[in-house]
């Protein structure tokens, strides 16, 4: 590397300087969870839905630190053993908080996706009615938390619920990314719910 007459430290060729200064200027400062910009797909899965798609939450590592960081902070008042994750992106956020916390979790999934003794119900959600299933023996804890990506009418947590009641388990809540705000009002749920963002 060149070094000026007289200097004991390297030159920085002006080009590459102001390159570098310009990439560094073009980022985006995420401050937290709420400034992260979302997208939505307009009549996606079904018309009339205004689909949140929260892969712009998972394909980006600085994302993915800040909802995992605000999801951890925002629950560690509540005293859970378990987890159950809802099918299928509750997945990745159920584990992710099961492993700093340092306990299991379990998934609740469609009808015909696990092996093995399972429980089932039928639902209603906001386009239409669904199964999920759980498997007792996987619920290794009792007092339970259950974790999804987005909270809507609360019918999908409502029936991971009442499957864990069933088998004599205790809930303590759910936690969510998302809380659709058209249905705060219309939706009577049976745990108190952490959201991390209105939408």
């Amino acid at each position: 590397m060149d070094r000026l007459p007289g200097r004991s430290t390297p030159f920085l060729p002006l080009y590459f300087s102001m390159r570098d200064a310009s990439i560094h200027e073009a980022r985006p400062v995420i401050s937290g969870f709420d400034s992260i910009p979302l997208e939505f797909f307009q009549d996606y899965p079904e018309p009339g839905v205004n689909f949140i798609d929260v892969g712009c939450i998972f394909d980006n590592p600085a994302h993915w630190r800040i909802a995992i960081d605000t999801l951890i902070e925002r629950t560690a008042h509540l005293a859970f053993d378990f987890i159950v994750a809802m099918d299928a992106r509750g997945f990745m956020l159920a584990g992710a908080l099961a492993y700093q916390r340092g306990i299991g979790f379990a998934m609740a999934r469609k009808a015909g996706k696990l092996p093995g003794e399972a429980i089932r119900i039928d639902y209603q959600r906001e386009y239409g009615s669904a199964t999920i299933e759980i498997q007792p023996d996987r619920i290794k804890g009792h007092r339970v938390l259950i974790v999804d990506d987005v909270l809507a009418t609360g019918g999908t947590i409502e029936a991971a619920a009442a499957l864990l009641r069933r088998i004599d388990k205790e809930v303590v809540g759910a936690a969510a990314l998302f809380d659709i705000a058209f249905f705060k009002d219309k939706r009577p749920l049976t745990m108190p719910v952490v959201t991390l963002r209105d939408v």
